[in-house]
């Protein structure tokens, strides 16, 4: 087996479709499975909406655009969803059953983060201060 350095592991197209894929089994289907697709009842509508606000959206970034702006796409929608995570484990305080979701929801962020080429953005935005001023 080829020596494999935590980039290559946290490549963010295998994320992005990872936690599509899990959000989908863990979040989704239950609610859609025990309730039908009754849009009367919150839950089946939470649901849909998770599946047209994040699970084809993730989809379509890890399957059409190119490795950096996957990563900066990743990073912005799995951020601040891992923020809300550890929001809401200081305030109501850890459960066992938030782990996968921190995990994977941190993992997309950090394969982000270490493919979304921000260096270079951040030194063109500093050249770009610099010739204004």
């Amino acid at each position: 087996m080829p020596n494999m350095d935590a980039k290559e592991i946290l490549h963010p197209k295998i994320w992005l479709l990872i936690v599509a894929i899990g959000h989908t089994l863990a979040t989704i289907l239950p609610v859609l499975s025990e309730n039908g697709l009754d849009m009367g009842k919150t839950e089946v509508e939470y649901a849909v909406w998770r599946i047209v606000s994040l699970i084809i959206p993730m989809v379509f970034i890890a399957l059409t655009f190119t490795k950096e702006i996957q990563a900066k796409l990743a990073t912005v929608i799995a951020g601040p969803v891992w923020v809300m995570f550890v929001v809401w484990i200081a305030l109501e305080g850890f459960e066992t059953l938030l782990i996968p979701p921190l995990v994977l929801w941190g993992i997309l962020a950090l394969s982000g983060l270490l493919h979304g080429n921000f260096q270079e953005m951040m030194s063109g935005t500093d050249a770009v201060a610099e010739a204004s001023e």
